[in-house]
């Protein structure tokens, strides 16, 4: 019972303060972005190159310049850039999350801040720029690629609503534990880079047979990449594949509550490691 207390408290807590969390998002992203020389533009040049490598490292050196996708005809840049605009947000905001309570450390030291709405700051400045993304994303595919809008793309809300929800859970916990544990920002740039790997971005998930399906759908990651997919180039409704709902909510709400909850009884012990 008091488990469940202290989550109602936390996010009536994050609801109540929720002017101040916007003023705060806004001044990170400009922060990030603005106060740079070029500014907005270095927030779509690191993806841009991101993907250019990677398009022409897999379709024309290890692929030998083949043009079709590994789905039924679409083009291989289509199915790559779906899965790799998800991927660069979920890249980037789990390094920079991971590190939040050490960044606003000087916050902490008011004792009426909220500070479990730091690592949301984050997430919310990171998807300021995934919103830019995604709609480069859906003007190449309607342009370059002869891919039509659907009623299907609104599912794009839907994902955006997912990524936060997840996001929330993993930064709680990877923030708290971070301000302990200095190593954990390390841990977390390789667990980035192995993830990328086993997550299906570059590579379609209908390759992986047996077992190896059900240890893809444990991956909350590979919900969202696939949702992209799912949304912009194979028409399918989120809801189609009970047993991926249920995987993928299962594992989010389990790591969302034992974020709360972690960071709630780290929470107390901020003041005095900052």
């Amino acid at each position: 019972m008091k488990f469940f207390e202290t989550i109602k408290s936390f996010l009536k807590t994050l609801y109540k303060q929720r002017y101040i969390m916007y003023t705060l998002v806004i001044r990170d992203f400009k922060s990030r972005y603005l106060s740079s020389y070029l500014g907005l533009p270095w927030a779509f040049i690191q993806p841009a190159t991101y993907v250019l490598v990677i398009w022409f490292a897999f379709s024309v050196g290890i692929r030998g310049g083949g043009g079709s996708s590994l789905r039924d005809g679409v083009p291989y840049v289509a199915f790559l850039i779906t899965g790799l605009v998800p991927w660069l947000f979920i890249n980037k905001t789990l390094v920079v999350s991971s590190s939040s309570i050490i960044q606003y450390a000087y916050l902490i030291k008011k004792t009426d801040f909220p500070v479990s709405m730091i690592p949301i700051i984050k997430i919310l400045s990171g998807m300021i720029v995934h919103i830019f993304l995604v709609i480069f994303m859906m003007l190449l595919l309607i342009f370059a690629y002869n891919i039509p809008p659907t009623i299907y793309w609104i599912q794009i809300f839907y994902y955006q609503f997912v990524l936060i929800f997840l996001f929330s859970g993993i930064s709680w916990i990877a923030a708290s534990i971070n301000v302990f544990v200095k190593d954990m920002e390390h841990i977390i740039n390789i667990i980035v880079t192995m993830l990328f790997w086993a997550t299906p971005i570059l590579w379609p998930y209908s390759r992986l047979h047996g077992n190896y399906k059900y240890l893809a759908l444990l991956n909350p990651f590979f919900y969202i990449t696939e949702g992209y997919r799912y949304t912009f180039i194979e028409n399918t409704w989120f809801f189609k594949y009970a047993e991926f709902n249920i995987f993928f909510w299962s594992v989010s709400i389990a790591i969302f509550l034992t974020g709360i909850y972690t960071f709630q009884k780290l929470k107390p012990d901020f003041g005095d490691v900052l």
